[in-house]
């Protein structure tokens, strides 16, 4: 059985902590004022317009009424927005591998996902056993915890899938094709499946060969996430060893979307790329 497409607490907060803060600007009214009308504190004001924390139903009828928000459809959509923002997705089975503001919560909503990686094939594209020698990189896990780590990411890949799919554009660096993750079979088995993949309409899959030479990426790998409603607004993710980020400021995002594009006009186009990986995957040693 198909499981239903879910949505996404953390967009929903988001949206909310921005309506909130429109609404209390709207009728010119610091956050200090508000918080101390409410007899709050003003942090807590703070954490709830920047999405840090949701908000329960008596508090957000108590800032409505504050806002003088009175029209029965505002107040009933926004009751929503924070319901919804409690919503235990299926990723916080997993939170043991995915950690903190894990990613899958907010590729649970968004309608594109564009990605550039240098190292490793994107997560969403991934076969089992490139997972698996790709999460082993050398260092000694239990079965148990590669098992695990393998379901988690079989289970953000369903974004895929379905009548409704996310819609996946993803860059690859050439060198990140040629790594021989796993040996000869897995990485045949793995290029095959990026072919296979590239014959979904969901799925644009680019090459970034190394005769463009320097590129915009050379920092590094990210991804941008954009979301269906125009309230919620696009954001980026990067990853390192120590530590992950969500993008969101304006400028910042600005940045990631421009590399994107400098990025976009440096690969091969779609056909051309599928070329490109069937090539790679011929020269792989039998």
């Amino acid at each position: 059985m198909r499981r239903p497409r879910a949505y996404s607490p953390s967009v929903r907060r988001r949206r909310l902590a921005s309506e909130l803060r429109k609404l209390r600007e709207a009728e010119a009214m610091t956050g200090a004022v508000a918080a101390k009308t409410l007899g709050w504190q003003h942090s807590k004001i703070t954490r709830i317009e920047r999405a840090d924390q949701g908000i329960n139903g008596p508090d957000l009828q108590r800032l409505l009424d504050l806002y003088e928000v009175e029209d029965p459809a505002v107040r009933e959509g926004l009751t929503q927005l924070a319901k919804d923002a409690k919503y235990r997705g299926w990723w916080t089975d997993y939170r043991d591998v995915f950690g903190p503001g894990a990613l899958p919560d907010f590729e649970a909503e968004a309608n594109l996902i564009q990605t550039f990686e240098a190292q490793a094939v994107p997560g969403l594209l991934e076969t089992p056993a490139y997972i698996e020698a790709a999460f082993r990189g050398g260092a000694a896990h239990s079965a148990d915890v590669v098992e695990r780590h393998i379901e988690a990411r079989l289970e953000r890949q369903r974004i895929l899938e379905g009548v409704h799919p996310t819609r996946l554009q993803a860059i690859i660096d050439e060198g990140t094709l040629r790594r021989m993750v796993g040996g000869p079979d897995v990485m045949a088995e793995q290029l095959q499946h990026l072919i296979n993949m590239a014959t979904r309409h969901n799925v644009d899959i680019r090459v970034l060969p190394f005769v463009a030479g320097a590129h915009a990426g050379m920092l590094g790998s990210f991804l941008i996430l954009h979301f269906p409603d125009p309230l919620d607004p696009s954001l980026a993710f990067t990853e390192s060893v120590a530590s992950s980020l969500f993008v969101e400021e304006p400028h910042q995002l600005e940045r990631c979307t421009d590399v994107y594009g400098n990025l976009l006009g440096s690969a091969l186009p779609p056909s051309q790329s599928v070329d490109f990986i069937e090539q790679v995957k011929a020269e792989i040693p039998t």
